[in-house]
């Protein structure tokens, strides 16, 4: 068997393969023998038709098996003996098969790029310094207060207003008439939430309990409902009742529904400690990527599209489970699937070139994982997800690609932990914008 192996690209090889005549007409005497055990053809026993007959209705299952054995047995082996890694779907593409004729095909796939990976020593990174800020621990007070806030109906008589939430009845009209799933009853809405149609909160505010007001609006032309997009319609909308929030006072009481807190004061040290901690971790993680951006700065080469669409389709992923978390979807957040593929990709090469940079740094340095530190950050995968061990180590040993994955990320860590020890960090007020 002859093999060639045609780089077309830096990230895309061709291999040529050509088959001895004899080696195929082995297989194809083996196949048409095969065929032959089982053939059913009327008017001759099983395993007794006649070799004319067997070719004459069996010659396109004969292509197909022996297309797929020889292609089996030559394409895997070529990929072993040639050390070829192929990271895409390969295209396979065939000459005819004929018995007493050499057989010929080609495979092109894409591969990794070959990296010389230099200048990793000695980095120049700047490090944000940590800088407490009083206004983001007020601000955090401020959502534990508006979680405990109550809603008081207002006795007083006065028009709704912002921030308000009213009990309305309403019933819709499309050109007069009332359309689908357009009324309600007892109905709670915030004003200023924003969560009705486009118009309608703005046009209750000033309302007074009891008071029936028409209000026009239009639906947005995305709107879910074609028969009701970009369709202007009324709604009969009376006012029921106004509730407003009663925020809890700031005191020592309040203090200590949030823990073992005597008062404000100790309170507001541990909400600064919680947001010193974020911080740190949070300029940590700026450190090390603006270590792998300045890794990609030092390097130019081309990455293989196929490890582009995998992180792209990783990152979707994502976003999705983020999303569904929530209750919410590309849909309901105005935007789709197609839409994040093409503003994800500038991330999803970066992220790719980044990964392939540490992979080839970890190679120069002799920088590998222990099974006993998979081990250590499966436990601690268990921990976090108050598992068993046993019950979380089993996952990962039944699936190959879940503990590959582990492993690269560990192996990851401690080349960007590499990096860091011999990068030149200085520390600055405020990030520039090449980081």
């Amino acid at each position: 068997m002859l093999v060639n192996v045609e780089n077309v690209s830096p990230i895309k090889k061709k291999l040529s393969f050509e088959i001895p005549s004899d080696r195929v007409s082995r297989e194809i005497e083996k196949v048409y023998a095969q065929i032959r055990k089982s053939a059913a053809i009327k008017g001759f026993r099983k395993g007794k038709v006649p070799q004319p007959i067997i070719e004459k209705y069996y010659s396109d299952k004969m292509e197909s098996d022996v297309l797929k054995n020889l292609v089996n047995e030559t394409y895997a082996k070529a990929l072993v003996e040639k050390k070829i890694n192929p990271v895409s779907t390969p295209d396979f593409e065939s000459g005819d098969l004929k018995r007493g004729e050499a057989f010929s095909y080609t495979v092109t796939f894409e591969t990794a790029p070959e990296i010389d990976v230099k200048g990793y020593a000695g980095l120049e990174l700047e490090k944000r310094k940590y800088v407490p800020n009083p206004e983001v621990v007020d601000g955090r007070i401020g959502e534990l207060q508006e979680g405990m806030a109550q809603l008081k109906v207002v006795d007083e008589e006065r028009p709704a207003a912002d921030g308000d939430f009213v009990m309305i009845d309403f019933k819709g009209f499309l050109d007069g008439v009332p359309f689908e799933r357009g009324a309600a009853v007892d109905y709670m809405l915030q004003l200023g939430s924003n969560h009705f149609i486009p118009g309608f909160e703005e046009q209750v505010v000033g309302m007074v309990v009891g008071a029936t007001k028409e209000v026009a609006v239009t639906f947005p032309a995305e709107y879910g409902v074609a028969e009701l997009a970009g369709k202007p319609v009324t709604f009969e909308v009376t006012l029921k009742e106004i509730k407003a929030k009663e925020l809890p006072s700031l005191d020592d009481d309040f203090a200590k529904l949030f823990g073992p807190y005597e008062n404000m004061d100790e309170l507001r040290a541990r909400i600064g400690e919680v947001f010193e901690k974020e911080e740190l971790q949070k300029i940590e993680n700026e450190l090390k990527d603006a270590a792998v951006k300045a890794l990609i700065a030092k390097h130019e080469f081309e990455v293989p599209e196929a490890m582009v669409e995998k992180q792209q389709m990783t990152l979707i992923e994502n976003m999705r489970h983020n999303l569904k978390s929530r209750n919410l979807d590309f849909a309901k957040i105005g935007t789709s699937e197609e839409t994040i593929r093409a503003q994800s990709r500038d991330v999803a090469v970066n992220q790719v070139k980044g990964s392939l940079l540490l992979a080839a740094v970890a190679e120069k340095e002799g920088i590998t994982v222990e099974d006993s530190e998979i081990e250590d950050r499966i436990r601690d995968i268990a921990s976090e997800a108050n598992k068993d061990f046993e019950e979380i180590n089993a996952i990962y040993s039944a699936n190959p690609y879940a503990r590959d994955t582990l492993f690269m990320q560990l192996r990851e860590d401690k080349v960007i932990d590499f990096l860091l020890k011999s990068a030149e960090v200085k520390e600055v007020d405020a990030l520039s914008e090449k980081q």
